[in-house]
């Protein structure tokens, strides 16, 4: 359904890339029905979307390049926590499929859930899957999506391990997304269940003691709530969170613990709109950011 929306709005990437406030209204108005406030933005997504548009984001370009990104983790807290690499390709048909093992995850760099999952080598359609890989190297994800940043990644496709949740091996892994303000994680929202290649998901959003706060969400709208046992690679995350975060007025630092090892996801500098967090929890995050001077 998405690709299909994608087609059909790709057209109009060169008019919508230059208007990413109005598409940031829209949703931002579907979402909460209310309009944005950019005059004097104090609510969380509100000072997102006002950093997005009236600020130097070259850094946030760099970083949230899913390739890219492996240099400053490296550099940061190290290669350990990074997935093993198998190959970087311009295009699909520089890959060699027999040189990879019999599982791996192929993906590109600059959208979202861009990824293909592989468990058996042998019964994967490789033209089926090269076919998806030009498509989201062509898609102009940033324009359509509103976040200016993510324009300006230059497109690749990755080829890494993949990496199994031994608590639930047939499922999609666990993700635990720290809300993080220069360099101090506040919040964490694990996702215990989440239909891979989706946005569809079950969640619950902790605090650093691993307490639950399902009141930190909007109860009129449609929030799967479950709630999940502390991982115990809790601590450790916390400390690669403030690490990664440091010097960000905001990030989102998105993790995996596999075998109570953590290792690094991504990072986000523009988290959706639509994460429904109440009113009163956005103005306690929005709070935490110090806006930077506009570009």
């Amino acid at each position: 359904m998405k690709k299909n929306l994608y087609k059909i709005a790709s057209p109009f990437a060169g008019f919508l890339g230059k208007h990413p406030r109005l598409i940031l209204s829209l949703k931002y108005y579907r979402s909460y029905h209310r309009k944005m406030n950019l005059r004097n933005p104090e609510l969380f997504h509100d000072k997102i979307v006002w950093m997005s548009l009236f600020t130097d984001t070259s850094r946030w370009t760099e970083l949230a390049d899913k390739y890219a990104v492996r240099d400053y983790v490296k550099d940061i807290i190290g290669e350990k926590y990074l997935t093993k690499l198998y190959g970087v390709y311009h295009n699909p048909d520089e890959i060699d499929f027999d040189a990879l093992p019999n599982q791996f995850v192929l993906k590109t760099n600059n959208g979202c859930t861009s990824n293909i999952i592989v468990r058996d080598k042998s019964t994967l359609d490789i033209e089926d899957a090269k076919s998806k890989l030009r498509f989201w190297l062509k898609m102009p994800y940033g324009e359509l999506s509103g976040q200016p940043h993510y324009t300006r990644i230059s497109p690749r496709i990755i080829a890494e391990e993949l990496l199994v949740q031994p608590e639930a091996p047939g499922c999609s892994l666990f993700d635990y997304k720290f809300n993080c303000f220069n360099g101090i994680p506040v919040s964490c929202v694990a996702y215990p269940e989440r239909k891979e290649g989706t946005h569809l998901m079950s969640k619950m959003i902790y605090d650093m003691d691993w307490n639950p706060h399902p009141e930190y969400y909007d109860a009129t709208k449609p929030v799967k709530l479950k709630s999940m046992p502390r991982p115990n690679s809790f601590e450790e995350m916390k400390i690669i969170a403030s690490k990664l975060s440091e010097g960000f007025p905001f990030v989102r630092v998105d993790l995996y613990s596999i075998g109570d090892k953590p290792i690094f996801g991504e990072l986000t500098f523009t988290p959706g709109i639509d994460a429904f967090y109440s009113l009163e929890y956005q103005k306690k995050l929005g709070d935490m950011i110090q806006l930077p001077n506009k570009k």
